[in-house]
């Protein structure tokens, strides 16, 4: 029970300091987190939480990731993921737990991602994923809610990506009365973003996000591979302010990522993911 209103107390101070849903849910890998948490436009990502279309592009691979937000125990969050390409598509699940002893959120979802034909040139990839996150806290009870989130990306030219998504969709059909048992990540948002390579193993990636409790967040992220087994990253974010920076690491079918992102009041934030193809 003291638990659990340690979690509460910790959501307040949140609130208070103005920082938005997304900021206390340290999700989607590594990689994405070193690079201020970009991604809408970036194609392949096991993860597919900045945008499910993401996984159209994916490899078959199987990832584990986890993060502690502003170094608390409370803010603790730990997932797997996996995509598979067939024939028709690319099938992924994914879940992730969130919290601590006396508060827990539990998410399982499945998604899908394809390519479409625009032309002999072009393609258009679109994903969609659908969840279930269950909520459940010590001396109060539990309580759920179904997600679905879409998005899409496609390229502009040979070196610049765009993507847009759509995330908890679900969300804009909520009363006020649903809101206020509503896990905070499962706020609805949009996004839309850019991602420009201009060579081989350089990315530049460009985010602006607006979910429904926050302000409209920037967000910029570089990644550069300095030989074939190291890549550089690095960020900055808006609404809050947020530094960030991180490693991978590329041994065969494995990538190792680690990441660190400063909150501007709230502190460090570390992360680590890891994919192995199979």
């Amino acid at each position: 029970m003291l638990r659990a209103l340690s979690v509460l107390l910790v959501a307040c101070c949140l609130a208070a300091t103005a920082a938005p849903a997304f900021a206390q849910y340290a999700e989607g890998g590594a990689r994405s987190l070193a690079m201020a948490r970009s991604g809408v436009a970036v194609g392949g990502m096991a993860w597919g939480h900045a945008n499910p279309a993401s996984w159209a592009t994916a490899p078959r691979q199987v990832g584990l990731e986890s993060s502690q937000a502003y170094g608390l125990s409370e803010l603790r969050l730990a997932g797997a993921s996996a995509t598979v390409p067939l024939g028709i598509g690319t099938v992924a699940a994914s879940g992730r737990v969130y919290g601590a002893e006396g508060y827990a959120e539990t998410r399982l979802a499945v998604g899908f991602g394809r390519e479409l034909p625009l032309s002999t040139t072009r393609r258009l990839a679109v994903g969609i994923v659908a969840g279930y996150d269950a909520v459940a806290i010590d001396g109060f009870g539990s309580t759920g809610h179904p997600l679905l989130s879409f998005g899409a990306q496609g390229d502009l030219t040979p070196r610049l990506r765009a993507g847009a998504v759509v995330r908890n969709a679900l969300g804009l059909l909520a009363d006020a009365e649903s809101d206020l048992d509503r896990p905070l990540g499962t706020v609805p948002a949009v996004a839309v973003g850019t991602a420009y390579a201009p060579r081989v193993g350089t990315l530049l990636a460009l985010d602006v996000e607006q979910d429904l409790e926050g302000e409209l967040s920037v967000r910029a992220g570089l990644e550069a591979r300095i030989v074939d087994a190291l890549t550089l990253r690095g960020g900055v974010g808006t609404a809050p302010v947020r530094y960030s920076a991180g490693v991978g690491l590329h041994v065969g079918p494995l990538h190792a990522d680690l990441a660190a992102e400063v909150h501007e009041t709230l502190g460090l934030t570390p992360a680590v993911s890891l994919q192995f193809g199979f």
